[in-house]
């Protein structure tokens, strides 16, 4: 049975029922990945999964159900309805009404490329082969490649409800990954890289080999770092790690719960007033780009903080009611088997004002002398509700705005909103690393122990 003649069958079967309103789920995807080494395929994998979810609001109690076999979608929707009896009355339930204003389920972000999802087998373990190739070809101190990875995706959504929503769309996802070792004089240091985007063109198994090289080569012979307090350059990269962590905070859900930083600061300054933080599913290519959200609210681009100012948190719909306000389409799902929660689409940094960005090595010369941060480990282990942190970090030391020699083994501490209110620079070199994109960013000074 096609998808839709499926679907309007499910939902003439809600429809059936008395005092019913249900929206049904159809997910599909089929995942390739592929890990080099030693110039042959070290592991293969091949995944595919299909479903559909049911959920139904009755009597204002909220029922769910989901299974692997879209055979039995109707032995789904009645455990759905089943399970609505168990449920507390909650007023904060809906599904999406859609309006023809607003309606842009085609909207046209790219999330769907022929080319990608076209790919063989042979071709994938190709990619990750020559990934590996272009890491070892960097220089003759690249001992070994720990990884050399790529992964293909690709699959469709599908959302219908009793209101009047039937939508749908296929996507794409293409990503590659690498790990380097270089070695030189006893010293051994590890380099990565990353890419991904929905477009094949638009990664370059080159072009991720020969950075992870990069980023081992430019570490080799490191010294320890003497406590001193100073500007610090924080790459896209780390920057990226750090926005991660204000995240959760502007998730209404985790305002309506107690557990956000932010809560009660709108209109209030948070961070410095040359950044913008945005989510937006509308950016070409992205891992959260998509037409509409998991409960088929057409995507919006949301300026969270504006000018340093805090403006607004991410809603799905239940949020929304709960808070009064509307949907801002970040509703999200771990696959059929999750209900929508709030979540960010492609959450990120932007300067505020053109001549607030700079490319990184006029943020070298406004610094004269700084730590140029490349890699840091144990971000995740902040504190989320009081912003405190104290992680490892190793990079190069920039000295007259030129790299002077590279740093291992110093520690960056602080409060990460302080981070943010202290930046002094926004880069030219936003860059997305899964749904969290950043640019490289000038902090006016850090502690920066040994």
């Amino acid at each position: 049975m096609k998808t839709e003649a499926l679907i309007n069958e499910i939902l003439g079967y809600l429809s059936s029922r008395k005092g019913l309103r249900g929206e049904v789920y159809l997910s599909s995807a089929k995942n390739i990945t592929a890990e080099a080494k030693e110039g042959s395929v070290d592991a293969l994998e091949r995944a595919e999964a299909a479903g559909l979810s049911v959920r139904i609001i009755a009597e204002r109690r909220h029922g769910f159900s989901y299974t692997n076999d879209i055979s039995k979608w109707r032995e789904t929707a009645d455990k759905a309805a089943e399970t609505a009896a168990f449920t507390e009355r909650d007023d904060n339930w809906s599904f999406y009404a859609p309006l023809l204003s607003k309606d842009c389920a085609q909207c046209g972000v790219m999330v769907y490329d022929e080319a990608a999802a076209s790919l063989l087998e042979s071709d994938i373990v190709d990619m990750a082969l020559r990934v590996e190739r272009a890491a070892l070809a960097a220089d003759n101190k690249v001992k070994k490649v720990r990884k050399a990875a790529a992964s293909v995706s690709s699959g469709g959504v599908y959302i219908a409800n009793t209101e009047g929503l039937s939508a749908g769309y296929q996507f794409t996802s293409c990503s590659l990954s690498a790990t380097a070792m270089a070695e030189f004089s006893g010293d051994s240091q590890m380099g990565w890289d990353y890419e991904y985007d929905r477009t094949l063109a638009a990664v370059s198994p080159e072009r991720v080999g020969a950075a992870a090289a990069a980023r081992a080569l430019m570490l080799l012979n490191a010294r320890k770092f003497k406590p001193a307090k100073a500007p610090v350059v924080i790459e896209n990269s780390v920057a990226a790690d750090f926005l991660s962590l204000i995240a959760s905070s502007l998730s209404s859900e985790s305002v309506q719960k107690g557990k956000s930083m932010l809560a009660g600061k709108i209109s209030q300054k948070i961070v410095s007033e040359k950044i913008n933080i945005i989510d937006s599913a509308l950016f070409d290519g992205k891992a959260g780009s998509r037409p509409f959200d998991g409960e088929g609210v057409p995507s919006e681009r949301n300026v969270l903080i504006d000018n340093g100012v805090l403006k607004g948190f991410l809603y799905n719909l239940y949020t929304a009611k709960k808070g009064g306000g509307v949907s801002t389409a970040n509703a999200v799902r771990s696959g059929i088997s999750g209900m929508p929660t709030v979540g960010v689409s492609n959450l990120c940094i932007e300067p505020s004002r053109p001549e607030y960005a700079m490319a990184l090595d006029e943020m070298f010369s406004a610094a004269g002398s700084c730590l140029f941060v490349t890699d840091a480990m144990g971000i995740h282990m902040a504190n989320r509700i009081t912003g405190e942190f104290s992680v490892g970090v190793s990079g190069l030391w920039i000295e007259g705005g030129r790299v002077a020699y590279p740093i291992k083994e110093a520690v960056i501490s602080g409060n990460f909103l302080d981070m943010f209110n202290d930046v002094d620079a926004v880069g030219d070199d936003l860059r997305f690393y899964g749904k969290i994109g950043s640019p490289s960013l000038l902090i006016r000074q850090m502690d920066i122990s040994g």
